[in-house]
Protein backbone atom coordinates (compact mmCIF):
# COMPACT_ATOMS: atom_id res chain seq x y z
CA UNK A 1 0.00 0.00 0.00
CA UNK A 2 1.60 3.55 -0.99
CA UNK A 3 1.44 6.18 1.94
CA UNK A 4 2.30 9.89 1.77
CA UNK A 5 6.08 8.61 2.36
CA UNK A 6 5.91 7.59 -1.89
CA UNK A 7 7.91 10.08 -3.54
CA UNK A 8 6.03 11.30 -7.31
CA UNK A 9 8.67 13.31 -9.51
CA UNK A 10 7.06 15.20 -11.91
CA UNK A 11 9.13 16.12 -15.03
CA UNK A 12 8.07 19.59 -16.88
CA UNK A 13 9.99 19.97 -20.19
CA UNK A 14 9.56 23.55 -20.98
CA UNK A 15 10.53 25.49 -24.19
CA UNK A 16 9.58 29.07 -24.85
CA UNK A 17 6.35 29.06 -23.21
CA UNK A 18 6.29 31.97 -20.99
CA UNK A 19 2.30 33.08 -21.79
CA UNK A 20 1.15 29.88 -20.09
CA UNK A 21 4.29 28.16 -17.40
CA UNK A 22 3.16 29.94 -14.39
CA UNK A 23 -0.50 28.73 -14.98
CA UNK A 24 1.11 25.52 -15.54
CA UNK A 25 3.40 25.26 -12.55
CA UNK A 26 0.42 26.51 -10.01
CA UNK A 27 -1.48 23.81 -10.86
CA UNK A 28 1.28 21.56 -10.00
CA UNK A 29 2.59 23.56 -6.84
CA UNK A 30 -1.11 23.22 -5.60
CA UNK A 31 -1.41 19.51 -5.56
CA UNK A 32 -3.14 17.88 -2.14
CA UNK A 33 -0.39 15.16 -1.97
CA UNK A 34 2.66 16.56 0.17
CA UNK A 35 5.29 14.39 -1.01
CA UNK A 36 6.45 15.04 -4.57
CA UNK A 37 9.13 17.14 -6.41
CA UNK A 38 9.30 19.11 -9.40
CA UNK A 39 11.65 19.02 -12.42
CA UNK A 40 11.68 21.55 -14.76
CA UNK A 41 14.07 21.04 -17.59
CA UNK A 42 14.31 25.00 -20.01
CA UNK A 43 14.87 23.02 -23.34
CA UNK A 44 17.03 26.62 -24.89
CA UNK A 45 13.99 28.62 -23.95
CA UNK A 46 14.41 32.46 -26.11
CA UNK A 47 11.91 34.08 -24.41
CA UNK A 48 11.08 34.54 -20.34
CA UNK A 49 10.40 31.09 -19.34
CA UNK A 50 13.72 30.91 -17.95
CA UNK A 51 12.99 34.20 -15.36
CA UNK A 52 9.53 32.55 -14.74
CA UNK A 53 11.16 28.58 -13.78
CA UNK A 54 13.81 30.66 -12.00
CA UNK A 55 10.97 32.92 -9.50
CA UNK A 56 9.51 29.10 -9.06
CA UNK A 57 12.20 27.48 -7.94
CA UNK A 58 13.62 30.17 -5.72
CA UNK A 59 9.80 30.10 -4.15
CA UNK A 60 9.52 26.42 -4.06
CA UNK A 61 12.40 24.08 -2.30
CA UNK A 62 11.36 20.50 -3.64
CA UNK A 63 12.16 22.31 -7.65
CA UNK A 64 15.01 21.75 -8.96
CA UNK A 65 15.96 23.50 -12.28
CA UNK A 66 18.01 22.28 -15.39
CA UNK A 67 19.20 24.15 -18.50
CA UNK A 68 20.41 22.90 -21.93
CA UNK A 69 20.54 24.05 -25.32
CA UNK A 70 17.47 23.56 -27.54
CA UNK A 71 17.50 19.66 -28.15
CA UNK A 72 13.66 18.92 -28.19
CA UNK A 73 11.54 17.46 -25.93
CA UNK A 74 12.30 14.33 -25.43
CA UNK A 75 15.74 14.87 -24.91
CA UNK A 76 14.02 17.26 -21.95
CA UNK A 77 12.51 14.19 -20.46
CA UNK A 78 15.50 12.49 -20.81
CA UNK A 79 17.48 15.08 -18.70
CA UNK A 80 14.46 14.99 -15.78
CA UNK A 81 14.08 11.20 -15.35
CA UNK A 82 18.38 11.21 -14.91
CA UNK A 83 17.68 13.03 -12.01
CA UNK A 84 14.26 12.22 -10.94
CA UNK A 85 14.56 10.74 -7.24
CA UNK A 86 10.78 9.57 -6.98
CA UNK A 87 9.44 5.83 -6.60
CA UNK A 88 6.86 6.95 -9.38
CA UNK A 89 7.76 9.40 -12.34
CA UNK A 90 5.24 11.77 -14.05
CA UNK A 91 5.59 13.83 -17.38
CA UNK A 92 3.38 17.17 -17.39
CA UNK A 93 3.97 19.83 -20.44
CA UNK A 94 4.29 23.30 -19.75
CA UNK A 95 1.69 24.77 -21.20
CA UNK A 96 -1.08 22.41 -19.57
CA UNK A 97 -2.43 21.84 -15.91
CA UNK A 98 -2.87 18.83 -13.73
CA UNK A 99 -6.39 18.57 -11.20
CA UNK A 100 -5.23 19.71 -7.65
CA UNK A 101 -5.35 15.43 -6.42
CA UNK A 102 -4.04 14.12 -9.86
CA UNK A 103 -0.72 12.97 -8.37
CA UNK A 104 -3.40 11.64 -4.95
CA UNK A 105 -6.00 10.12 -7.37
CA UNK A 106 -3.69 8.58 -9.48
CA UNK A 107 -1.52 7.09 -6.48
CA UNK A 108 -4.62 5.78 -4.93
CA UNK A 109 -5.40 3.36 -7.65
CA UNK A 110 -2.31 2.47 -9.20
CA UNK A 111 -1.75 -0.63 -6.58
CA UNK A 112 -0.11 -3.45 -7.88
CA UNK A 113 -0.19 -1.63 -11.93
CA UNK A 114 2.47 -0.43 -13.76
CA UNK A 115 1.20 2.46 -15.22
CA UNK A 116 -1.77 4.83 -14.03
CA UNK A 117 -3.27 6.30 -16.98
CA UNK A 118 -5.13 10.16 -15.73
CA UNK A 119 -8.50 11.31 -17.77
CA UNK A 120 -7.70 13.76 -19.99
CA UNK A 121 -9.46 16.88 -21.24
CA UNK A 122 -8.38 19.38 -24.16
CA UNK A 123 -9.15 22.49 -25.09
CA UNK A 124 -8.39 25.81 -27.64
CA UNK A 125 -9.99 28.63 -26.29
CA UNK A 126 -11.61 27.07 -23.19
CA UNK A 127 -13.55 24.94 -25.15
CA UNK A 128 -13.48 21.38 -23.27
CA UNK A 129 -13.60 18.03 -25.07
CA UNK A 130 -13.70 15.32 -22.30
CA UNK A 131 -13.46 12.38 -24.62
CA UNK A 132 -10.56 10.80 -23.28
CA UNK A 133 -11.85 9.46 -20.28
CA UNK A 134 -13.38 5.98 -19.33
CA UNK A 135 -16.82 6.19 -17.47
CA UNK A 136 -15.30 3.93 -14.71
CA UNK A 137 -11.93 2.39 -13.33
CA UNK A 138 -10.29 0.07 -15.94
CA UNK A 139 -7.68 -2.17 -15.58
CA UNK A 140 -5.72 -4.08 -18.34
CA UNK A 141 -2.66 -5.53 -19.57
CA UNK A 142 0.67 -3.83 -21.00
CA UNK A 143 -0.71 -4.87 -24.87
CA UNK A 144 -4.66 -4.21 -24.18
CA UNK A 145 -3.01 -0.83 -23.29
CA UNK A 146 -1.12 -0.68 -25.99
CA UNK A 147 -3.87 -1.96 -28.88
CA UNK A 148 -5.66 0.98 -27.01
CA UNK A 149 -2.98 3.23 -28.16
CA UNK A 150 -3.47 1.73 -31.64
CA UNK A 151 -7.11 2.62 -32.02
CA UNK A 152 -6.56 5.37 -30.52
CA UNK A 153 -8.42 4.89 -27.30
CA UNK A 154 -8.46 7.21 -23.95
CA UNK A 155 -5.16 8.86 -22.74
CA UNK A 156 -2.78 6.38 -24.31
CA UNK A 157 -1.01 8.17 -27.14
CA UNK A 158 0.88 10.76 -25.02
CA UNK A 159 3.53 10.33 -22.47
CA UNK A 160 2.30 12.89 -20.28
CA UNK A 161 -1.33 12.39 -18.14
CA UNK A 162 0.31 9.30 -16.52
CA UNK A 163 2.09 7.60 -13.52
CA UNK A 164 5.18 5.56 -14.32
CA UNK A 165 6.29 3.12 -11.46
CA UNK A 166 10.01 3.89 -11.80
CA UNK A 167 11.16 0.05 -12.96
CA UNK A 168 9.09 0.98 -16.06
CA UNK A 169 10.66 3.91 -17.24
CA UNK A 170 14.71 3.10 -16.05
CA UNK A 171 15.54 1.54 -19.41
CA UNK A 172 12.68 3.24 -21.95
CA UNK A 173 14.39 6.55 -23.69
CA UNK A 174 13.13 9.16 -25.41
CA UNK A 175 14.07 9.51 -29.23
CA UNK A 176 15.40 12.65 -29.41
CA UNK A 177 14.55 15.93 -31.61
CA UNK A 178 11.37 13.88 -32.85
CA UNK A 179 7.55 14.73 -32.99
CA UNK A 180 6.18 11.78 -32.82
CA UNK A 181 8.54 10.62 -30.01
CA UNK A 182 5.68 9.71 -27.59
CA UNK A 183 4.26 7.01 -29.53
CA UNK A 184 7.42 5.14 -29.70
CA UNK A 185 7.77 5.77 -25.70
CA UNK A 186 4.20 5.18 -25.07
CA UNK A 187 4.16 2.11 -26.96
CA UNK A 188 7.66 0.52 -25.02
CA UNK A 189 6.22 1.29 -21.65
CA UNK A 190 3.05 -0.16 -22.43
CA UNK A 191 4.89 -3.54 -23.50
CA UNK A 192 7.26 -3.42 -20.81
CA UNK A 193 3.92 -3.36 -18.22
CA UNK A 194 2.37 -6.16 -16.71
CA UNK A 195 -0.85 -3.89 -15.81
CA UNK A 196 -2.32 -0.93 -16.61
CA UNK A 197 -4.95 1.17 -14.80
CA UNK A 198 -7.14 3.85 -16.05
CA UNK A 199 -9.00 6.67 -13.76
CA UNK A 200 -12.26 7.50 -14.50
CA UNK A 201 -11.58 11.26 -14.00
CA UNK A 202 -10.31 13.91 -15.53
CA UNK A 203 -7.19 14.80 -13.96
CA UNK A 204 -5.18 16.32 -17.07
CA UNK A 205 -5.90 19.16 -18.61
CA UNK A 206 -4.09 19.45 -22.43
CA UNK A 207 -3.71 23.22 -24.18
CA UNK A 208 -4.21 22.73 -27.78
CA UNK A 209 -2.41 25.96 -29.32
CA UNK A 210 -2.56 26.59 -32.86
CA UNK A 211 1.55 27.74 -33.18
CA UNK A 212 2.33 23.93 -31.12
CA UNK A 213 4.95 22.02 -32.62
CA UNK A 214 1.89 19.25 -33.42
CA UNK A 215 -0.15 21.51 -35.22
CA UNK A 216 2.38 22.80 -37.54
CA UNK A 217 4.97 21.02 -39.69
CA UNK A 218 2.74 18.95 -41.93
CA UNK A 219 5.73 17.70 -43.60
CA UNK A 220 7.45 16.81 -40.77
CA UNK A 221 4.61 15.06 -39.36
CA UNK A 222 3.72 13.01 -42.37
CA UNK A 223 7.54 11.49 -42.34
CA UNK A 224 8.06 11.13 -38.31
CA UNK A 225 4.73 8.93 -37.81
CA UNK A 226 5.52 7.53 -40.14
CA UNK A 227 9.12 5.98 -38.58
CA UNK A 228 7.60 5.78 -35.76
CA UNK A 229 4.92 3.29 -36.42
CA UNK A 230 7.61 1.21 -38.46
CA UNK A 231 9.57 0.92 -35.02
CA UNK A 232 6.33 -0.15 -33.38
CA UNK A 233 6.17 -2.62 -35.61
CA UNK A 234 9.76 -3.68 -35.47
CA UNK A 235 9.84 -4.37 -31.85
CA UNK A 236 6.77 -6.15 -31.83
CA UNK A 237 8.28 -8.59 -34.29
CA UNK A 238 11.41 -8.76 -32.36
CA UNK A 239 9.20 -9.32 -29.18
CA UNK A 240 7.04 -12.06 -31.00
CA UNK A 241 4.00 -10.00 -30.22
CA UNK A 242 2.84 -8.92 -33.33
CA UNK A 243 0.00 -11.29 -33.94
CA UNK A 244 -1.22 -9.97 -30.49
CA UNK A 245 -2.26 -7.09 -31.89
CA UNK A 246 -2.20 -7.37 -35.53
CA UNK A 247 -5.86 -6.22 -36.20
CA UNK A 248 -5.14 -2.96 -34.06
CA UNK A 249 -1.97 -2.19 -35.48
CA UNK A 250 -3.45 -2.82 -39.28
CA UNK A 251 -6.06 -0.30 -38.30
CA UNK A 252 -3.45 2.36 -36.84
CA UNK A 253 -2.20 2.14 -40.14
CA UNK A 254 -4.62 2.48 -42.96
CA UNK A 255 -6.00 5.50 -40.54
CA UNK A 256 -2.90 7.48 -41.28
CA UNK A 257 -2.37 6.10 -44.77
CA UNK A 258 -5.82 8.14 -45.18
CA UNK A 259 -4.90 10.78 -43.06
CA UNK A 260 -1.52 11.25 -45.12
CA UNK A 261 -3.34 11.36 -48.05
CA UNK A 262 -5.41 13.85 -46.63
CA UNK A 263 -2.68 15.83 -45.93
CA UNK A 264 -0.87 15.50 -49.36
CA UNK A 265 -4.03 16.34 -51.29
CA UNK A 266 -4.29 20.19 -49.55
CA UNK A 267 -0.77 20.39 -50.59
CA UNK A 268 0.96 20.12 -47.12
CA UNK A 269 3.46 17.81 -48.51
CA UNK A 270 6.26 17.19 -50.98
CA UNK A 271 5.62 14.75 -53.28
CA UNK A 272 8.41 12.94 -53.23
CA UNK A 273 8.24 13.06 -48.78
CA UNK A 274 4.72 11.42 -49.58
CA UNK A 275 5.57 8.80 -52.03
CA UNK A 276 8.58 7.55 -49.64
CA UNK A 277 6.79 7.40 -46.37
CA UNK A 278 3.33 6.95 -46.58
CA UNK A 279 4.49 4.18 -49.58
CA UNK A 280 6.30 2.59 -46.67
CA UNK A 281 3.67 2.67 -44.44
CA UNK A 282 0.94 1.12 -47.74
CA UNK A 283 3.98 -1.77 -48.17
CA UNK A 284 3.92 -2.20 -44.34
CA UNK A 285 -0.20 -2.72 -43.96
CA UNK A 286 -0.02 -5.12 -46.87
CA UNK A 287 2.79 -6.96 -45.85
CA UNK A 288 1.34 -7.16 -42.11
CA UNK A 289 -1.85 -8.12 -43.51
CA UNK A 290 -0.41 -11.64 -45.43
Amino acid sequence: METKKTLISIIVPVYNTEKYIERCLDSVMKQDYPNFEVILVNDGSTDESGIIIQKYKEMYENISYIKQENKGVGAARNAGIKVAKGDYISFVDSDDLIMEDYCSHLLSIIGDADIAVAGREKYIDNVYDKSKTPSQVITVSGMEALKFQMIGKYNTRPAWGKLYKRNIVEDVSFVEDCIFEEVRYSAETFLKAEKVIFANKDLYSYRIRPNSIMTSNEQKRVKELAIALIYVYKILVEDGRYCECKREFEMWLAHTIIQNTQIYCEQAVDTKVFKKYVGELVKLYYKGSI
